[in-house]
């Protein structure tokens, strides 16, 4: 039976496999939660987030779980004067769940063309109108690791960055029974949708080493990923079958009926 393989963590690719099944019921999903996200309760890292929010003059949540968690850390409305940026539709979405939108009174940049959600797109955004980043104050909120290109580009151009870690990432664990799950799968009719770097890597480091079918994902699983560098970063790893869509999951859903049609071709 043909089966996608959801790899975001828990609750988080709600709304796609909804999707999936009113498109493709017929498709079988499975969950596996490569990565699981684990918020930051820090009681001086809270203290930290409100001191720097008070002198920086422009704060970027990297990810809808950096805006979750980064919230939930603060404990307090985020100010209306301090412009927020932010990668791409989902982190704004995120944002608007709080009532953190223009209609109350908050500056929010984000790249409009979903095309363009990656950090070159939020900076071509952030200067498309000639601004000096030279000491200026920028607050990221983010997960432990990742964006260091956007966090260099403002140091490049004078400012200094301050980082506050709003949540880690977790992998799971080579005892979780999800892994036994997705063994049990025929590997010419599986596809697994990849919507991190980070996840990508554990998935590689498990398959290395999961014999004997560890070695048929990589000649035969479809990898549906949701940008160009990770992509990239799939084919440099070993895996044949590598497809790459943008962001969001209107075209992580196109993807997938494109590859359900081809497999369906082959029959």
């Amino acid at each position: 039976m043909p089966t996608l393989v959801l790899t975001r963590p828990i609750g988080q690719s709600h709304r796609l496999s909804e999707l999936l099944k009113q498109q493709l019921p017929e498709l079988n999903q499975i969950q596996l939660p490569l990565l699981s996200i684990v918020p930051n309760q820090d009681d001086v890292e809270g203290m930290k987030l409100n001191e720097l929010i008070k002198k920086a003059d422009f704060a970027i949540f990297i990810s809808p779980n950096a805006v979750e968690c980064g919230m939930r850390l603060l404990g307090a409305d985020w100010p209306t004067h301090l412009p927020i940026a932010v990668v791409g539709g989902g982190s704004a979405e995120a944002l608007d769940r709080r009532g953190i939108n223009s209609a109350h009174g908050y500056q929010i940049s984000f790249p409009k063309d979903s095309r363009n959600w990656d950090s070159e797109g939020l900076w071509a955004e952030i200067n498309s109108v000639p601004v000096s980043w030279s000491g200026k104050q920028i607050l990221f909120l983010k997960g432990a690791g990742g964006r260091d290109w956007l966090g260099q580009q403002f140091l490049d151009q004078g400012a200094t960055i301050h980082e506050v870690v709003t949540y880690r990432r977790l992998p799971l664990s080579v005892e979780s029974p999800s892994w036994r799950q997705v063994q049990k799968l025929e590997a010419n009719t599986t596809a697994c949708i990849i919507n991190s770097s980070e996840a990508l890597r554990h998935l590689v480091d498990v398959l290395d080493q999961s014999l004997p079918w560890g070695p048929s994902w990589f000649n035969s699983v479809t990898i549906i990923c949701s940008h160009q560098r990770i992509a990239q970063a799939a084919k440099e790893a070993g895996f044949k079958q590598v497809e790459c869509c943008l962001s969001g999951e209107e075209h992580l859903l196109v993807a997938t009926q494109t590859w359900f049609n081809q497999l369906k071709q082959l029959k």
